[in-house]
């Protein structure tokens, strides 16, 4: 019997010059000339430039072994490598970069959706072009992921299954900035999260999965109720005992971050929720507003100063000096966060006889929280320079979800009277974060609204008061129902109809 010697199988070369290609032969990948173009005298083209248009498969960082095609597994290794911590971006990263992933190895319908957010992740941060348009590969991913959790319920009612899939659904929405479905599909799981923690409280307390889903879904809902004027969060964060000032809300040591972040959370929603059952006697001196809600402004007001306070010890302390660059920055905005919400409350309800000194105080928080805010831009900026990806992408766009940072400038540029403060808050919003979106809010909309409602020459006059306030200006816009992008479609009928 002849026996044949097996043919060995050597990988294609595909990175050689063209001249070795061309020849069928294996290119030696010298520079700048190969050496088989050399010793056979031919001329060597040299070697193609890699392509930018997609970012690098570095290695494959997944886990577990994953199911599907090779495209699933490098969109997973891409979510692993650089989408979960960009979507937790100044924030806790455990819950996008640990705890779905997790969930990924043994549920499919977690891991077809995270594989869809990720491409379409993908492909937003590549697109050049101001307007990002989905595409129809997209869209059936999307309803897939639609198709495959309701068929996941039915079989297997898991509530954590279904408030992370609310999530992503989410922020598939907010991507592709539709405001009203992102927004249903986050009170779809705020309503369910509210139902566990009321009928089965022992489903929620001590597990770490739920603990992280009711931070960011918190987190959420207030910046779904500052984006929507006429909200109000679904949670309600802080108890009676807090309310009425038998309980503090923020404790006398803060341990860490984490403790910092949960109890500006309470103090976010409590403010939110108080702002609204007491609307009518916004901006009334203290002998028109009833005594109850005298004795809860104060005491929110006092626990908000109490954590500014906190946080800029913090900020100073020795232990700030060990902080990572993501803490520094993840500090700042938290700091930034109460500044601005202290000012708010502060304008809405004057509970003072000093009403002259209110406008001076939220002014002042305001001129702090600018230059927090710009400290933190200049920090981001200088660690997305160092990131592999930011190098390799051609768009300049940058998405988080919910660090309210385009919410905050923009509040400041409706509220604040002073010049200044417009125009930096302005300049900021028009720098780095032009092209960025968080969650709800869109940083070109909010500047397009902004420079509508105030002219070139009262931006740049050189008075440093002014004797308006662009949300009494722009009233009947900025304070619409729908939001910002309500707001942007109100004002370009308008313009429309004067031209």
């Amino acid at each position: 019997m002849i026996s044949t010697k097996a043919r060995r199988s050597t990988p294609k070369v595909r990175t050689g010059c063209a001249t070795c290609k061309t020849h069928r032969i294996k290119c030696d990948e010298r520079r700048p000339r190969c050496g088989q173009c050399t010793s056979a005298g031919r001329s060597c083209p040299g070697y193609p430039q890699a392509s930018t248009s997609q970012p690098e498969i570095k290695m494959y960082n997944i886990p577990f072994k994953v199911p599907g095609s090779r495209a699933d597994r490098e969109l997973l290794h891409y979510y692993c490598c650089e989408a979960a911590g960009s979507l937790s971006r100044l924030s806790d990263t455990t819950l996008w970069t640990h705890l779905i992933l997790q969930r990924c190895e043994d549920q499919s319908v977690i891991r077809n959706s995270i594989v869809a957010l990720t491409s379409l992740y993908r492909d937003y941060m590549l697109v050049r072009s101001p307007r990002f348009e989905i595409s129809v590969k997209h869209i059936q991913r999307i309803t897939r992921s639609h198709s495959q959790l309701r068929a996941h319920l039915t079989r297997d009612p898991s509530a954590e299954v279904a408030l992370i899939c609310s999530l992503i659904f989410y922020t598939f929405e907010c991507l592709i900035g539709n405001v009203q479905q992102a927004l249903w599909h986050l009170d779809q799981g705020l309503i369910l999260l509210r139902r566990l923690q009321t009928d089965y409280p022992y489903l929620v307390d001590g597990q770490e999965t739920y603990a992280q889903l009711v931070a960011i879904f918190s987190q959420l809902d207030i910046h779904a109720s500052i984006f929507l004027l006429e909200r109000t969060p679904i949670l309600r964060l802080a108890s009676p005992e807090q309310v009425l000032g038998e309980m503090h809300t923020v404790p006398e040591r803060i341990s860490g971050l984490s403790d910092l972040e949960t109890s500006l959370a309470v103090l976010q929603n409590w403010t939110l929720w108080h702002l609204m059952e007491f609307v009518e006697y916004k901006n009334l001196p203290q002998s028109h507003v009833p005594s109850i809600v005298i004795r809860q402004r104060l005491q929110l007001e006092a626990q908000l100063q109490k954590l500014e306070e906190l946080s800029e010890k913090m900020a100073t302390s020795e232990d700030f000096q060990s902080f990572t660059s993501a803490q520094r920055q993840r500090l700042i905005l938290l700091r930034s966060q109460a500044l601005i919400f202290h000012a708010v409350l502060l304008e809405n309800i004057i509970c003072t006889f000093d009403a002259a000194k209110i406008p001076l105080e939220a002014t002042c928080r305001f001129d702090i929280a600018l230059t927090q805010i710009s400290t933190l831009l200049s920090l981001s900026s200088e660690s997305e320079s160092e990131s592999s990806f930011e190098k390799k992408t051609p768009s300049n766009r940058a998405f988080t979800l919910s660090t309210n940072i385009i919410a905050m400038l923009y509040f400041i540029c409706l509220k604040t009277s002073d010049r200044r403060i417009l125009r930096t808050a302005l300049s900021l919003m028009q720098g780095s974060l032009f092209t960025s979106r968080d969650g709800l809010w869109d940083a070109r909309t909010a500047v397009t609204i902004v420079k509508a409602i105030v002219s070139e020459d009262d931006l740049q006059s050189e008075e440093p008061e002014m004797d308006f306030k662009l949300e009494d200006v722009g009233s009947g816009i900025v304070d619409t129902d729908g939001g910002l992008e309500e707001a942007f479609k109100l004002l370009k009928l308008e313009q429309s109809q004067i031209k």
